[in-house]
């Protein structure tokens, strides 16, 4: 009589106990027989499904993704795949379609939200505004904190002309992901015409929107209401979280020239900000880099020659100098040290600074004042000469009208040939300007 034998080990006993199941009628041998066609079917179905799964993932075209539909009917990943490549094809028929399997898609799996977003995409794409609406209020039923949606469903809610019902779904996906926040305020600022109240009032006004907007506001050269934007950032979340977009506000403010405000935000982000007709580091008691300074911190040209740094050997005050060191070359060549400044236009200032040096050459050194706008030469101090103690330069100037800003910097006379060779040091202390 046959029979089939299962192994069986019960976690009680290390042997294993057979159980053996007789098939001593006909009745029991079809019961088995079903069972296992069940099984096969089963497991067939399982496979034509991974399989359809695995061909619509890997699929790069749409003869792929419809294989994938039609040896696994119900598999819903396989139609939205087929409905993705038919839509992008450039054949006109392709079109409706693409539709067509975007639909089986959705019908198939309605708790998607995934795929309910990309369906009701599609569907606005494809010139079903309506549809695409009913699509995306469903994917928002199912998942209704999702951000992508909520952004999704906003704009075609407002391309609909149902523009407070869209604009509340924005302010949704900006509060849920920050990201939003600036192209919802950059569609604010379109169809309000550039009313900026309106642009906070639409957006939101958490910090993080409030940051994304101000940035927005720099860029559209708004700058004083980008300032007030931003100033209304509690201090702390300025210079840490927000700090992205502070940047990026003084980056637009630099670039039109605006260096009394762009002073402002600067000293926004640092411990040690630049101050309004201050010299920052002035004494040269914190570092000097060569790569990476701020705006309004000395800014050392790149290369080798003259060797600058700072030094703690002689200082007129404080406890360092800038050392600039010459190796005798006969060059014209210098390394440029320059910092931007934040000043009152129409304004008379005086110009200060102390040296000491060793030099030994024709042609030495000087500091220029320039307009940062204009880079008009305001004025030039002395040449410096070998001094054994510490001795004052100055030069006086008057800024320009609309001008924020002066560009001081350390250069090299004008020279050729052998008038050009230099050796010696000189050390530099205590710059600053102050109003005459």
């Amino acid at each position: 009589m046959p029979y089939f034998v299962y192994p069986f080990y019960p976690v009680f006993s290390p042997a294993s106990v057979k159980i053996e199941l007789k098939l001593d009628s006909l009745g029991k041998r079809v019961i088995v027989a079903a069972g296992f066609l069940v099984v096969l079917i089963l497991f067939a179905f399982s496979t034509l499904k991974l399989l359809a799964n695995a061909v619509a993932q890997g699929a790069d075209e749409p003869a792929s993704a419809e294989f994938a539909a039609w040896i696994s009917p119900d598999e819903p990943y396989a139609y939205y795949i087929s409905g993705f490549y038919l839509e992008r094809s450039m054949r006109s028929d392709d079109l409706p379609r693409s539709l067509e399997m975007y639909d089986k898609a959705a019908a198939l799996e309605p708790f998607d939200y995934l795929l309910w977003l990309e369906y009701g995409k599609a569907l606005e794409r494809n010139g079903r505004p309506e549809d695409a609406e009913k699509a995306l209020k469903h994917a928002e039923s199912v998942a209704p904190n999702y951000s992508e949606v909520q952004w999704a469903l906003g704009n075609v809610l407002i391309r609909n002309g149902k523009a407070d019902d869209g604009f509340a779904h924005l302010r949704k996906a900006v509060e849920g992901n920050k990201k939003f926040a600036k192209p919802a305020a950059s569609l604010a600022w379109d169809i309000f015409e550039g009313d900026v109240s309106a642009v906070e009032r639409t957006v939101g006004d958490s910090n993080a929107v409030k940051a994304s907007v101000a940035a927005f506001l720099s860029n559209q050269g708004k700058f004083d209401e980008s300032l007030r934007v931003w100033r209304s950032i509690p201090e702390a979340e300025r210079r840490d979280a927000h700090s992205d977009s502070g940047k990026q506000i003084l980056n637009a403010m630099l670039k039109q020239k605006r260096y009394a405000l762009a002073a402002e935000v600067q000293a926004d982000l640092s411990d040690v900000g630049p101050r309004l007709e201050k010299v920052s580091n002035g004494g040269f008691e914190a570092e000097v880099a060569s790569k990476g300074s701020g705006a309004f911190e000395w800014n050392i040209a790149e290369g080798k020659r003259p060797t600058i740094g700072i030094s703690v050997e002689q200082k007129r005050s404080g406890g360092k100098s800038l050392a600039v060191i010459f190796g005798g070359s006969s060059t014209d060549n210098f390394r440029q040290v320059s910092q931007a400044v934040a000043v009152r236009p129409e304004t008379e200032y005086r110009f200060k600074a102390f040296y000491r040096s060793d030099l030994k050459a024709e042609k030495t050194m000087y500091w220029q004042i320039s307009d940062a706008n204009s880079g008009k030469v305001l004025a030039e101090s002395p040449p410096f000469e070998s001094e054994s103690d510490w001795v004052p330069l100055s030069a006086s100037f008057r800024t320009a009208s609309g001008s924020e800003g002066i560009v001081i910097k350390l250069l090299r006379e004008k020279c050729t040939g052998r008038g050009c060779q230099i050796s010696g040091r000189v050390w530099l202390d205590d710059v600053s300007i102050e109003k005459e």
